[in-house]
């Protein structure tokens, strides 16, 4: 699909959720099991160890155990732990390791990195369709940020409370009546790490659902502003 065109002053959430919609980033799927069967300490092996706590979603184990740092940095994406799976997807040459770096970089809020890993990944792919995708959500979301004057420290602990975005399992946000729910606050990371344990998710879900939240915060503030 062709990009719509990026927010460059001022727009609202929901503009920028409508522009964003079609944006879906991917991690590249981690080939378990890779090895050679012919040799028997294969089966014995640290990765393969890391295969089966990974397997069981066991992903901070696995993460200490595996060698392989395409391995190492999946596995620390999955727990939630982007800054640590962007510093280790550093080691993974080529494409695939800057284009996985700007995935860890872009969920972890630091949009900047994640811009300079997609350059990287378009140096060695220039038509990457995922790449240049991926690189104009971090370009309009850094843009959102600085139109709300807001810094990437700011943005990394805006608190939300577990119950006031409801996800399905195809990554889809959901809208009904608001409920009044007893929970304690989560920042971005916190709600990043969750998001990830219930599903395979993607830079592009995540932020998809957060925008629709600050949409919907908007709009009320809009109404509450009418009513008075």
């Amino acid at each position: 699909m062709k990009p719509g065109a990026l927010p460059r002053t001022k727009q609202s959430g929901r503009l920028l959720l409508a522009v964003l919609g079609w944006v879906w980033a991917t991690l590249f799927v981690v080939a378990l099991g890779v090895g050679s069967w012919r040799n028997p300490e294969f089966w014995q092996s640290a990765d393969r160890r890391g295969d089966r706590l990974f397997s069981r979603k066991e992903f901070s184990e696995a993460a200490r155990v595996y060698q392989d740092p395409r391995r190492i940095g999946a596995a620390q994406y999955r727990n939630g732990d982007f800054e640590a799976a962007a510093r280790t997807f550093a080691r993974v040459p080529g494409a695939e390791g800057a284009f996985n770096q700007g995935n860890a970089w872009l969920m972890h809020g630091n949009y900047d990195a994640a811009i300079a890993s997609y350059d990287r990944a378009l140096g060695f792919k220039p038509e990457w369709r995922e790449a240049l995708d991926n690189k104009a959500l971090a370009e309009a979301r850094r843009q959102a940020i600085h139109d709300s004057g807001k810094d990437r420290e700011q943005e990394a602990t805006e608190a939300y409370t577990p119950d006031e975005i409801v996800f399905d399992q195809k990554g889809e946000d959901q809208k009904g009546e608001p409920k009044e729910m007893n929970g304690d606050a989560m920042t971005d990371e916190t709600l990043r790490s969750v998001w990830l344990r219930r599903v395979q998710t993607t830079p592009g879900d995540f932020l998809k659902a957060k925008f629709a939240y600050q949409a919907s915060k908007e709009d009320q503030g809009n109404t509450a502003t009418r009513d008075e």
